[in-house]
């Protein structure tokens, strides 16, 4: 299995088997903490090989600086079936309506499979300069 995208993004959608990503970021700047984040999308496609079918699990970890949980990690099981001897895709897009950041730091979305971690990527939240 591989990883092919992992990303943050303003929005993300799938029409006719491809995967839509608009606005693709890793920092949020904020004037004051705590701050709110209205909405945003993480979106993920992941690609299986021949011999890598059957049920798989998904899930995405969003953690703070501290490494501790800022929200309820995602979970999806999904079968992936592979007809021929090409290789197959899943897609998935979580998208949400806002969440919470109280400090300013590196905060983390992790990517795990079957409960492997497969990709991290970083959302690095910082003071804005007012002005």
């Amino acid at each position: 299995m591989q990883t092919e995208i992992f990303t943050l993004c303003d929005a993300a959608t799938v029409a006719g088997g491809k995967l839509n990503i608009l606005g693709s970021f890793d920092t949020i700047g904020a004037h004051s903490f705590p701050c709110a984040h209205p909405l945003c999308a993480v979106a993920c496609k992941l690609r299986f090989d021949v011999g890598e079918e059957g049920r798989h699990s998904l899930e995405i970890h969003f953690c703070d600086p501290d490494m501790r949980p800022v929200l309820k990690p995602i979970r999806q099981d999904f079968e992936i079936r592979i007809p021929g001897p090409q290789s197959q895709t899943h897609i998935h897009i979580w998208q949400h309506l806002g969440f919470h950041l109280e400090r300013p730091g590196d905060y983390y979305f992790e990517l795990k499979v079957d409960g492997a971690p497969k990709s991290r990527i970083p959302l690095y939240v910082v003071q804005a300069q007012r002005g």
